[in-house]
């Protein structure tokens, strides 16, 4: 199976450089020229600087329209370097990282998703995006609610990632942040480095695209990982997976319509039983009641891994969070500059126009200022104080 990870913008560029770590193919795209060259495993001809006469390469200061008008006018330039990369080989899968509230991600990922979609249709565009968190206010969140809506519609999947999940714990903010990437890429990579391998019970690249194309709905991605000698319940681990304290987003997985499980392991501890116990559990809880798996024994392991991912999601508290604090934010906003206009309209009505003031070429204003008048300002002042020089 091949994938290519593309990530746009400072969050979604720096997800791009961990999965060029572990050697998936990347690009990554930006308006900052600081940020492309703040990554560490990217190319540097797989670097992109876009919008460079909209910006100077300084980014976008968090505005989607100048991310969108800077995917727009270097779109081409892009799909170029997509192409050159992509070459005669087929590509499964577009991953695009981004992060749904900033600017360059949130403006310019829905452009560059709909030009994927038209150029490789047999190909998936799946967004990941990084929700913005609670605290980061109202530009974050309108951004990150419209990018949902326009990615809804042309995405085959999105999986979001929850960065509220930033304040669970007590790292530093930089080991949060690194926290929650690391994430995403661990469960991709390990997801993606397990399809097409041989096992009991296996994984094919068919499968992954057909829970995938989920028609423009949510995903999330579950994980659990832990030493085979300490694990006392594998159907414990597997469900732990898919369930709250697995996940990186607040969603009702019984809206799901499809499932992947995929479980990684020593042969002797990868029971029947307590496999088929959390795949039945898992079957019958999800409204698809589609669950697709692959067993892997594997007698180098030392660690029993899970990974699972759910698709077709309608239901997810951090989501509709979003969009309803989104909605409330905009009402707000707009009644404001409603009102505002109103009162500028009540101020400045009555006024007359330029030519009441100087009617007759100005006739009236040489007979009272014979000498002349300096500027405009000073017109206006004599004629406030009536002097007559």
């Amino acid at each position: 199976m091949r994938a290519l990870i593309i990530g746009v913008g400072q969050c979604g560029t720096k997800i791009a450089d961990l999965f060029a770590l572990v050697d998936f193919e990347a690009l990554a795209i930006n308006t900052s020229k600081g940020d492309l060259d703040y990554l560490k495993h990217v190319p540097h001809e797989r670097r992109i600087l876009i919008g460079e006469s909209l910006t100077g390469g300084k980014g976008v200061n968090a505005n989607p329209i100048l991310g969108r008008e800077a995917m727009k006018r270097d779109l081409p330039l892009v799909m170029r370097k997509v192409g050159s990369i992509i070459g005669y080989e087929d590509i499964d899968i577009f991953f695009l990282t981004f992060g749904f509230g900033g600017g360059t991600g949130a403006g310019g990922t829905p452009v560059l998703a709909k030009a994927l979609k038209e150029e490789y249709p047999d190909s998936l565009v799946v967004a990941i995006g990084a929700l913005p968190l609670k605290e980061e206010g109202i530009r974050p969140t309108i951004n990150a609610a419209i990018t949902i809506d326009k990615l809804s519609k042309i995405a085959d999947s999105i999986i979001a990632i929850d960065n509220n999940k930033l304040k669970e714990g007590s790292d530093d903010i930089t080991r949060a942040y690194e926290r929650i990437n690391y994430t995403i890429v661990e469960r991709i990579a390990s997801l993606l480095a397990l399809v097409d391998v041989p096992g009991e019970q296996t994984l094919d690249a068919s499968d992954l695209k057909f829970v995938l194309k989920a028609f423009g709905s949510f995903a999330t991605v579950g994980y659990a990982k832990a030493e085979a000698n300490k694990v006392k319940s594998l159907s414990r681990l597997i469900i732990k997976s898919f369930e709250s304290e697995g996940l990186y987003l607040e969603a009702n997985i019984e809206s799901a319509l499809y499932g992947l499980v995929a479980i990684h392991g020593p042969p002797e501890t990868l029971k029947a039983a307590e496999i088929f116990e959390a795949l039945d559990y898992l079957t019958n809880k999800i409204r698809g009641k589609q669950i697709f798996r692959g067993f892997y024994p594997d007698p180098r392991e030392r660690e029993v891994e899970v990974v699972t991912l759910l698709s077709g999601i309608y239901e997810s508290r951090s989501i509709e969070d979003i969009i309803i604090t989104a909605k409330r934010y905009a009402q707000s906003f707009m009644e404001a500059k409603e009102e505002a206009e109103t009162k500028k309209k009540e101020l400045l009505s009555g006024l007359p126009d330029f030519d009441d003031v100087y009617a007759k070429g100005g006739s009236e204003l040489k007979e009272i200022f014979p000498d002349g008048v300096g500027d405009i300002e000073g017109v206006i002042r004599k004629l406030r104080r009536g002097e007559n020089d």
